[in-house]
């Protein structure tokens, strides 16, 4: 008998505990064991004992032994002969599957407790005219502890004038009939006061009864608010109505009395409509902004549901590639394709965001680079492939051939405008092809400036546009129709986006559109004249050998520096590293070195001050001319400038790529190559949208470290040893008022994060950097908060995925 195939099995045991006999099945698991010990231990008569073996869960169970003219259970396990002495039957049940059920039901309760607990609104069960379940919202929210409401009947708890109706409705679903599924009534507290809860109902079975499970959301505060509108509208309707109503009284008397003074009698009359047509506009403006209101209302729902959507993703994955019970039925690679991918969702909606607030404030800015339009098209429609493909849409591109093949302007914003517009066209087209054209506008000459405009055209076969939208699709949260969010997804944020970068870029954009015959969106956009002296455009220059060097590393980071310590150490590189600036000089002068990586935020003596003694040429025995090549994570033009002022041979932005780092050494080694460099546009400026913890962020931490999984590994352990410390340092300088102290801390942390891929703790510890350097200190202890709460959710993930700190 095959092993697999048995369930149950059965042993008959003598007095001495030895086996007398065996069925089949028993034989099959243990072989032939006749006169040898039991090999499973024996529970006492009349109990169950659960054991372990052949890679299953057996349940064992012992009864008094089989009387000589019984036949046994088992058809081929015999009685014991007449006369025999009295023994055990040892019996053995297949118990795997229902131990496995077991664990997995109760680690879905533990997961719906979390669910509950972790709610930021109510839940409530009510059966038979009570509360049979409450989470701890409803206990903060009434005031009540949880016994006390459930142990009186619910209305007990509701405002006097809701009962009749929260109990007609209640009564109502259980009977299972028409009831609203969503309904607002009001609380009373434990205090005596009054809140307004939305209720969303639906009927359940609790324990062979029908009961009612509502989520309440406390809306008190947007009841507040609402009556204080209202009461403001009423308060103005009634004193213009007022006012009207005197000034007609007032025309009407003098017309009567005098009907000579014309002359006033228009002048009154003029005031009279002035005041009319005041009164419109605020009734217009009444309903703008319920309208506004509305908009707002639809767009946070599409927000969430779009945030939400990719959430569930990547928090689902990855329960699910870190589950025991899960191991080998889950494709990791798909798993980590698919967090990237919602990953990367989550941070193009941020990016929406951050866009559109840095528009509609002024502080969009453009890059001027050289570029390719032909290239950028070509990008957008390779980023889009795979989603046409996927589609069966056909995208195409064309760019006329006049267009100039280097011009001057900002690629990186041209691409995302033509990269919305082509996303949108294959969201909504069903079938059919999108396609993108390039050409000059106008009659094609260049400006008297020698700029250029451009007029590019997206076309698609999709659903199209009624005309009565063509306007407010341009707006901000606005979408052609509520519906389209609901079946097609998104924000309302890409055209309006795409409309403030096309006015920045000197342009305008407009669509065609009617419902059923496609879309077409054109913008116009103006570039300069590319120099006569650029290079190609978007051509990466190859990674160059670095002869070894004799490097001081002046960094306070101690993952920073033993990161750039382990990739320039196998290369042949000698790197002896200092923690501020003073040590640096010190040691200058005390050896050879071939060039120097200076970290900007130090403390006794930071890299700007550093650089400067060093281009004095007052220090003995420290070279002036050394190269210096500054490391910082200040990403602000003005931050760049003053650090290349400072005499710095060149200048790398954190987190440092190796690549880049390799190239820069290369360049700054090279004979007259260690002059002042030109300022770059940095990586990253200080309002980037920061990536999310685990996703994007450690990708990025290995590519810089040049895929090196165990040296990342390494620097997470000595992040995890380092940050209690760095939030207690932050704490300390925070509760002294010491702003020097908390941008410094903060500035550790920013490079701490940014090399282990904690890009979400990074860019809060940036701008409570920024805060604490340009003293503002008004909000500063919301920013701390902000930042020691993202380092605690960091470190908790780095530890659920087995990352342990390093020894001190």
């Amino acid at each position: 008998m095959d092993q697999t195939a048995v369930s149950a099995f059965c042993l008959q045991l003598g007095p001495d505990g030895r086996v007398r006999r065996l069925d089949r099945a028993a034989l099959s698991l243990f072989g032939d064991i006749v006169g040898a010990p039991c090999p499973a231990p024996c529970p006492p008569v009349g109990r169950c004992r659960d054991w372990s073996g052949f890679g299953r869960v057996w349940r064992l169970a012992a009864t008094t032994p089989f009387p000589a003219r019984t036949a046994p259970a088992a058809p081929d396990c015999a009685a014991p002969a007449a006369g025999a002495a009295a023994g055990l039957a040892l019996w053995g049940t297949d118990i795997t599957d229902l131990v496995a059920a077991d664990a997995l039901a109760r680690s879905r309760k533990r997961q719906l407790d979390a669910i509950l607990e972790g709610a930021r609104e109510g839940v409530v069960i009510a059966a038979a005219g009570r509360l049979v379940y409450v989470n701890p919202f409803m206990e903060r929210l009434t005031g009540h502890d949880a016994a006390t409401l459930c142990s009186r009947p619910f209305v007990e708890f509701l405002h006097p004038e809701d009962r009749d109706m929260v109990l007609s409705v209640h009564l109502s679903r259980l009977a299972d009939q028409p009831a609203p599924a969503s309904y607002v009534f009001r609380i009373v507290t434990a205090t005596g006061g009054v809140r307004y809860v939305n209720a969303s109902s639906s009927c359940i079975d609790w324990d062979g009864q029908p009961a009612a499970m509502s989520f309440l959301a406390d809306i008190t505060a947007q009841k507040a608010a609402e009556a204080s509108l209202t009461e403001m509208v009423r308060d103005q309707e009634a004193i213009i109505a007022s006012r009207t109503a005197s000034l007609r009284e007032i025309n009407l008397r003098l017309s009567a009395e005098i009907a000579e003074r014309r002359e006033s009698n228009e002048r009154l009359s003029a005031e009279i409509q002035g005041h009319e047509r005041t009164a419109a506009k605020l009734k217009a403006a009444r309903l703008k902004t319920a309208k506004a209101l509305r908009a707002k209302s639809v767009f946070l729902a599409n927000m969430s549901h779009e945030i939400r959507t990719p959430l569930n993703v990547v928090l689902g994955m990855a329960d699910m590639a870190l589950r025991p019970d899960s191991q080998g039925q889950v494709d990791q690679v798909r798993a980590l394709e698919m967090i990237r991918e919602a990953g990367s969702s989550l941070r193009g909606i941020l990016g929406d965001l951050l866009d559109l607030s840095r528009a509609e404030s002024g502080r969009l800015e453009l890059e001027r680079e050289v570029f390719s339009p032909a290239l950028v098209v070509k990008g957008v429609l390779n980023a889009h492939g795979d989603l046409a493909r996927r589609q069966e849409i056909a995208l195409s591109g064309t760019v006329a051939g006049d267009v100039p093949d280097r011009l001057l302007g900002d690629a990186r914003r041209l691409g995302q405008v033509l990269g919305n517009l082509v996303g949108n066209a294959l969201k909504f087209t069903l079938a059919g092809q999108v396609t993108v054209a390039v050409a000059l506008a106008g009659d094609g000459r260049p400006a008297d400036d020698g700029s250029l405009t451009l007029r590019f055209a997206v076309r698609d076969t999709g659903i199209g546009i009624p005309a009565d939208k063509h306007r407010t699709i341009f707006a901000s949260f606005s979408q052609a129709d509520e519906t389209i969010s609901r079946r097609f997804g998104g924000t309302g944020l890409g055209l309006a986006i795409c409309r403030r970068l096309v006015g920045l870029m000197g342009g305008r954009i407009r669509v065609k559109s009617a419902p059923g015959e496609g879309s077409e969106f054109t913008f116009t956009a103006r570039f300069g004249p590319a120099p006569a002296e650029a290079g190609p455009a978007a051509v990466m220059a190859p990674a160059r050998e670095v002869a070894p060097l004799e490097i001081l590393l002046a960094e306070d980071s101690d993952l920073s520096a033993e990161m750039i310590q382990a990739f320039l150490a196998p290369k042949g590189h000698t790197v002896v590293r200092v923690v501020n600036g003073e040590e640096a000089l010190r040691t200058l002068a005390l050896r050879r070195f071939d060039v120097v990586l200076m970290d900007i935020q130090m403390p006794v003596l930071d890299g700007i001050a550093a650089t400067r003694a060093i281009r004095s040429g007052t220090l003995a025995g420290v070279p002036r001319a050394i190269p210096i090549v500054a490391l910082t994570a200040y990403g602000a033009e003005r931050d760049r400038e003053r650090i290349l002022e400072s005499g710095v041979t060149d200048y790398l932005a954190k987190p440092v790529s190796f690549d880049r780092l390799l190239e820069v050494l290369a360049r700054v080694m090279e004979p007259g190559g260690n002059g002042p460099a030109q300022p770059r546009a940095p990586a990253c400026r200080e309002d980037c949208p920061p990536p999310p913890v685990f996703d994007a962020g450690r990708a990025e931490a290995l590519e810089n470290l040049g895929g090196d999984g165990e040296l990342y590994d390494r620097l997470v352990a000595v992040f995890l040893r380092d940050t209690p410390d760095d939030c207690r340092r932050l704490a300390e300088a925070q509760a002294a008022g010491d702003l020097a102290g908390v941008s410094l801390v903060a500035h550790s942390v920013k490079g701490n994060a940014g090399i282990v891929g904690a890009t979400q703790a990074a860019g809060r510890a940036m701008e409570l950097e920024h805060a604490a350097r340009t003293g503002r200190s008004q909000g500063l202890e919301t920013l701390v908060a902000a930042l020691l709460e993202s380092l605690e959710r960091t470190s908790a993930g780095f530890l659920a995925q087995g990352h342990v700190p390093a020894v001190a």
